[in-house]
């Protein structure tokens, strides 16, 4: 049985993914994917399943989910975000479909297992790491992430959690793919922290705010305070947070992450000397 909800699916160049997600959202009422510039089957897929297909510019996280809010039409109560290489678990669906009868929020976080390896990497990404995914229509404004990825939100009213994780298979597009995208990560992690360094007191303010997802983005950006920044995330990923456990999969995820927090920090040397 379908319930009243709205899918949301961010798109660009996923034909490899866009299908499996959509087969585990045929509970939802409605399925829409705002493509930002697909040059492969994405769309062509999407179409053939029965989503409604819209096209805009890519200008950031925040900016195409405020655009989708705005401009698709939405006439459900509440709607969900989920990314072409996410899975929503027949689990999951069971807490939504309780979550959404309650009264008392008008958002909820989201949680995922990273699939790496053919394995779970539970420690090593930090598990639970907590987005924004659900809204109910009309009280929720995206705004962009501190540190230029991602996005967080502003909630009219209280945001709950729901604690069953999707799966989130990041790598589906294999090693090669990852490092293109998070080149171009890095580039934009590094501009923010030149041009928009959060100050450091309110750096540290940012670690006391309820919102647990706020308060790993304020971690986020106190990092850039820290020498041997990729370093001392490589120690709290692999040892603090047991990444260790997680085996060849874990050493090597922890590996990648190292090697993106040098790209971040190389990359603002470079443009410091250059400039």
């Amino acid at each position: 049985m379908k319930i009243n909800l709205t899918a949301i699916i961010l798109t660009c160049n996923e034909e490899k993914n866009i299908q499996g997600c959509l087969k585990n959202l045929n509970w939802v009422s409605r399925i829409v994917i705002v493509d930002s510039g697909s040059t492969d089957h994405t769309t062509k897929y999407a179409e053939e399943f029965g989503c409604d297909v819209y096209r805009n510019p890519w200008k950031g996280f925040a900016n195409q989910r405020n655009w989708a809010l705005q401009e698709v039409g939405i006439n459900t109560e509440w709607i969900i975000f989920i990314d072409a290489d996410e899975v929503v678990t027949s689990q999951m669906r069971e807490e939504i479909t309780a979550a959404l009868k309650s009264r008392d929020c008008n958002a909820f976080y989201l949680c995922y297992k990273v699939i790496f390896l053919g394995k779970w990497v539970k420690y090593s990404s930090g598990f639970p790491v907590w987005h924004p995914r659900i809204v109910r229509n009309g009280f929720v404004h995206f705004r962009e992430s501190i540190t230029g990825h991602g996005e967080t939100w502003e909630v009219n009213g209280r945001a709950g959690y729901i604690q069953e994780p999707y799966i989130h298979y990041c790598f589906s597009k294999g090693i090669t793919s990852w490092f293109e995208k998070h080149n171009r990560l890095s580039t934009m992690e590094m501009e923010v922290s030149i041009s928009d360094r959060k100050p450091f007191l309110k750096c540290i303010m940012g670690l006391l705010n309820q919102d647990s997802h706020k308060r790993r983005q304020s971690l986020r950006a106190l990092s850039y305070y820290m020498p041997f920044r990729p370093f001392v995330r490589f120690f709290y990923q692999f040892i603090l947070k047991g990444g260790i456990l997680d085996g060849k999969a874990g050493w090597a995820y922890c590996c990648l992450y190292l090697a993106y927090e040098i790209m971040i920090s190389v990359k603002i040397l470079e443009r410091k000397y250059s400039g």
